[in-house]
């Protein structure tokens, strides 16, 4: 038999196991009611009936476990299969039935869905461990290049007032105290801001829209694009997590616009109602293959995936349309129920 007709013969639907199981059992049915009838007709005992009564169950129940058993063992080995999964060892799989192609079927598809769920599992981790490296790497930076260097021309400045203050020069001497307090109060406000970074206080206490404008005008003020803001419709208060993955979202968003693609002006977008929230991230920039790019075709870094899920945790789609030389649209539409929403001002 060549390759070809294998593959011909397996793609095949076969007969399905309950219709089986049913033609078989009507089959028995029929030869035990025959049976029955002529050892009737014949003039036999009565015994005779019962006894081919009891044969032909005994048969029934021989043949119903012949046709089922495949199934039954292949169920039971999926459940135990699915056991291990739900431990977290997503390397597992079951064996298939060479007797039946349905079967054999439907266990290469547990197989390969165990295949990609230990893959995506494995990506999953890998883009989390990437954006922790990611967020370590830029507090390094952060620190290093401006918290370092500013304390460092601070001790400078001490020992310049140091020397000023023994060689009883005042004049001198206050003005590089007043150098020195500048330096500091500098360093507390780079500080915060990498305190901010990582969890806005204000998100927690004053809602989304302020924090939006907040990092607006503190992150992106002079750093290229204008942006422009419309939060008219954003005046309902949200559960902490919608909140803070809107954030982070339109946080991701607009980094990409400033450091990618070259815009010249972006629009945020949030509307609030009783029912669901939205986002929207427009930008005028240079674009990008958004197929590929969400696909995982091209390399495009930890943010695109990143944020469509965050959007997927707290219920919510995540819709990009963008093209090369066409600029980005990025749309979120998060669903609030009754008890995912509040009436208070942001």
């Amino acid at each position: 038999m060549t390759d070809q007709s294998a593959n011909v013969r397996e793609r095949s639907p076969g007969i399905p196991l309950l219709r089986r199981v049913v033609v078989v059992n009507a089959v028995l049915a029929a030869a035990v009611a025959t049976a029955a009838l002529v050892v009737c007709g014949s003039g036999g005992g009565a015994w005779l009936p019962a006894g081919v009564v009891l044969v032909g169950v005994a048969g029934a129940v021989l043949l119903n476990l012949a046709v089922v058993a495949p199934a039954g063992r292949l169920l039971a080995d999926m459940s135990r299969a699915m056991e291990t999964m739900h431990k977290g060892e997503l390397d597992c799989h079951v064996q298939a039935p060479r007797a039946d192609a349905g079967l054999r079927r439907v266990a290469a598809s547990f197989n390969s869905m165990c295949r990609r769920l230990g893959e995506e599992s494995l990506k999953y981790a890998e883009r989390q461990l990437g954006g922790v490296e990611e967020e370590r790497r830029r507090i390094g930076r952060e620190l290093h290049d401006e918290t370092s260097q500013t304390l460092a021309a601070t001790l400078v400045r001490l020992d310049l007032c140091d020397q000023a203050v023994q060689d009883r020069d005042l004049v001198r001497a206050h003005t590089h105290v007043v150098e020195c307090k500048g330096l500091i109060a500098h360093s507390m406000d780079e500080i915060k801001l990498l305190v901010y970074d990582l969890r806005p206080v204000m998100l927690d206490d004053f809602g989304l829209v302020p924090t939006l404008r907040w990092y607006i005008a503190s992150h992106l003020q002079g750093a290229g694009p204008e942006v422009v803001t419309d939060f008219a419709e954003a005046d309902l208060r949200m559960p902490g997590d919608v909140e803070t993955a809107l954030y982070r979202i339109t946080q991701e968003a607009l980094a990409n616009a400033v450091r990618h693609s070259s815009a010249t002006k972006v629009h945020v977008r949030l509307v609030t109602k009783e029912g669901y929230a939205s986002l929207a991230v427009i930008d005028n920039g240079s674009g990008f293959d958004a197929g590929d790019a969400m696909s995982g075709r091209v390399h495009t870094g930890v943010g695109l995936l990143s944020m469509k899920e965050r959007v997927e945790l707290v219920g919510g789609t995540l819709h990009i349309e963008s093209a090369v030389g066409r600029g980005t649209r990025l749309y979120v539409v998060v669903p609030l129920d009754g008890d995912r929403y509040g009436e208070e001002k942001t």
